[in-house]
């Protein structure tokens, strides 16, 4: 049973391998350079590569005379006509490339400087449709990184001061109660003058007291 179900599966396999070769020969075109004329000067090869469309597995035919070979080469010798050092010669009279992957490709005739004359093919090779349409673009199924998140950027609160005190009101301690200094008494003004001027002095103003109130003595006296 196993080996039964091992052979069905190498037979589809070989049907498909077959069915994908024969859509490509179907679907694959030659392109014969030049048209009827061929690969030589009486055609217009630049018009003639401009009217035609060239994709993947498609094939140039080149069908020219013994005078006339064809030299595949790079960009930079295609634009000076260099035929030294090209990429491949052919000169069998009838030259068969396969276009098998998209790009820019150059090709110019290496005989007495006839492709300064204008025999020289640049050709376009374009990715075939159906080969687009089935390729799945790099990444596609892939989902789509996402960059982590980060908070919107704000910048940080600016610290909230309060307002400065005013310091409070000085408070002085309370001044002691001083007495009030009594007022001056004119006895003991009187006495310390006395005193001052000195005992002789002392005498004289009192014998001057004594005469002067003599006569109030003498009125109280009946």
């Amino acid at each position: 049973m196993e080996a039964l179900r091992l052979g069905w599966g190498v037979r589809v396999i070989i049907v498909m391998v077959i069915t994908a070769i024969f859509f490509r020969c179907v679907t694959a075109t030659n392109h014969s350079v030049g048209g009827a004329s061929g690969w030589d000067l009486n055609s217009n090869i630049l018009t003639w590569s401009a009217a035609t469309t060239f994709q993947v597995d498609d094939y140039l035919v080149f069908n020219y005379l013994p005078v006339h070979d064809v030299l595949e080469v790079n960009r930079t010798d295609f634009s000076i006509c260099r035929t030294v050092n090209p990429i491949t010669t052919h000169s069998d009279g009838k030259t068969v490339i396969h276009l098998d992957q998209p790009g820019s490709r150059y090709f110019i005739c290496g005989r007495l400087q006839y492709c300064l004359m204008g025999l020289k093919l640049q050709v376009q090779v374009l990715q075939r449709l159906s080969d687009a349409n089935n390729s799945t673009p790099a990444g596609a199924n892939q989902p789509e990184r996402l960059s982590p998140r980060h908070p919107p950027h704000s910048s940080p609160p600016f610290p909230h001061h309060p307002p400065p005190r005013s310091p409070p009101p000085l408070e002085l301690p309370p001044l002691p109660d001083r007495p009030e200094a009594p007022s001056p008494c004119i006895c003991s003004g009187v006495g310390e003058m006395m005193m001052a001027s000195g005992p002789m002095n002392w005498c004289l103003v009192l014998l001057f007291i004594m005469l002067a109130t003599r006569p109030c003595f003498h009125s109280l006296i009946p």
